[in-house]
């Protein structure tokens, strides 16, 4: 990590590095620590420092804006210097961007002061014996145990020469396990700011309990049936969703439904989603790429499509409000949420499991890919604890299925939700509940 007033000093040698009509500059620095284990051994553990300087600078023409960037490593001022120049160079030979209109600007509205929290470094002998305590619970059960843990610290700080200024640090542990036989696997994961939090143990337990009832997993038929969805795959297709649905690009080339059915119902009256960094289970940055604070967005409320998240360029280019979703530009994606948060229900998972006459419970996908973006139809596969359930009740383990659903439709078939809903999610991340589902699709079976 860099420090906000080492951080201000390097920004700001980057804004007096050019004449340009418009420059921001943005530096992001990251320490990262990941410990791997397969076989109930650590077979990797690497630690990567990555800062880096990137610039944006644009010059005005009667053809439009003319842009050019660059990034850079190097950290010193005569290294930012260059770095600006090649970049104002870059920007004098583009072709000019006619619907570029501007930077942003410094916001009428004050930010909201955020905390300057703490942020605990984690040794690789914190992680190996983290991974210690896994193992000696999977060893009790006779089991292997393999998985992840990556912890991580970071500052970014950004400014413009429209006056926006923004700088924060933040850290954050992730971790994952798989328990397995020769014929079985479970898995858990966690998701929090602080390393402290995650009960390694405790995980370690309910992938075990999963690989253990999964043992000698029995073939059902690919169909319709009743599912009760635990976190990690709810969170895995919200976060699909969140890409492919609710960002401004494809709300404005049209393609998403979001921008056909935009204040219509498009999922059951239950569902509720929001973009929200704010959430104290969320671990997300307060602003965005471009130094504009995020906003919380409605996106789905009570069924109804509500809105999408901007950045800059696409706030113009639609005459919205800048809700300070950016990435870092050139962005082919556009902006997209990056704190998903889905409103709960009034269940526990125990009574979820009780409701199910006959249905299959499912800890996790994978593998999920889009197949239709134009009907939100995905497909992936289960993994990792995959349960026949018949009369409220976990009978035993199943071979996976591959599942083919309209996500939307999909979302209309909710029966409950649970009431507490957690951070989790692998690619990426979202706060979710557990759903019941009825009449979830499985399109194939495996052999495993």
């Amino acid at each position: 990590m860099i420090d906000k007033n080492k951080t201000k000093e390097l920004l700001n040698a980057g804004l007096k590095a050019t004449p340009a009509d418009m420059v921001e500059v943005g530096l992001f620095s990251t320490e990262r620590g990941t410990t791997r284990f397969a076989n109930s051994i650590i077979h990797q553990n690497i630690f990567a420092e990555n800062p880096y300087l990137w610039s944006r600078v644009i010059l005005k023409s009667k053809q439009g804006m003319k842009i050019g960037g660059l990034s850079t490593r190097n950290l010193t001022f005569d290294g930012i210097t260059e770095a600006i120049g090649r970049a104002y160079e870059l920007a004098e030979h583009s072709t000019p961007d006619k619907e570029f209109v501007s930077l942003p600007k410094k916001s009428k509205t004050p930010a909201k002061k955020q905390k300057e929290a703490k942020i605990d470094f984690v040794t690789p002998e914190q992680r190996a014996s983290a991974v210690k305590k896994i193992v000696n619970v999977c060893k009790k059960h006779n089991l292997t145990a393999a998985g992840v843990i990556t912890t991580s610290r970071y500052s970014v700080g950004i400014v413009n020469n429209l006056g926006v200024y923004n700088y924060c640090k933040n850290g954050d542990s992730y971790m994952t396990v798989t328990a397995m036989s020769d014929n079985s696997s479970g898995f858990a994961l966690s998701c929090e700011k602080k390393f402290s939090k995650i009960n390694f143990q405790e995980l370690a337990e309910i992938a075990c309990e999963k690989a253990i009832i999964s043992k000698n997993p029995r073939e059902i038929k690919p169909g319709a049936y009743t599912v009760l969805l635990e976190e990690p795959a709810v969170a895995e297709l919200i976060a699909y969703l969140g890409w492919v649905e609710f960002g401004a690009r494809a709300f404005a080339e049209k393609r998403s439904i979001m921008s056909k059915k935009l204040g219509k119902l498009i999922t059951g009256k239950n569902i509720t989603i929001t973009d929200d960094c704010n959430d104290p289970r969320m671990i997300a940055l307060p602003f965005d790429f471009e130094g504009v604070d995020k906003k919380k967005v409605p996106l789905i409320e009570k069924g109804i499509a509500k809105g999408i998240v901007t950045d800059s360029f696409y706030a113009n280019k639609l005459k919205m409000k800048n809700t300070g979703h950016a990435l870092p530009q050139p962005s082919a994606w556009g902006p997209f949420p990056t704190a998903p948060v889905m409103k709960t229900g009034n269940k526990t998972k125990a009574e979820m499991l009780k409701s199910i006459d006959k249905g299959i419970l499912i800890t996790r996908f994978w593998y999920t890919r889009l197949v239709d973006p134009d009907k939100t139809i995905f497909t992936g596969l289960t993994r990792d604890g995959t349960f026949w359930v018949e009369n409220g009740k976990i009978q035993y383990g199943i071979k996976n299925l591959r599942y083919t659903i309209n996500l939307y439709e999909t979302l209309k078939q909710v029966a409950m939700i649970a009431k507490d809903a957690i951070l989790s999610g692998e690619g990426g991340q979202a706060v979710v509940p557990a759903l019941l589902i009825n009449n979830f699709n499985f399109s194939s079976k495996t052999e495993y």
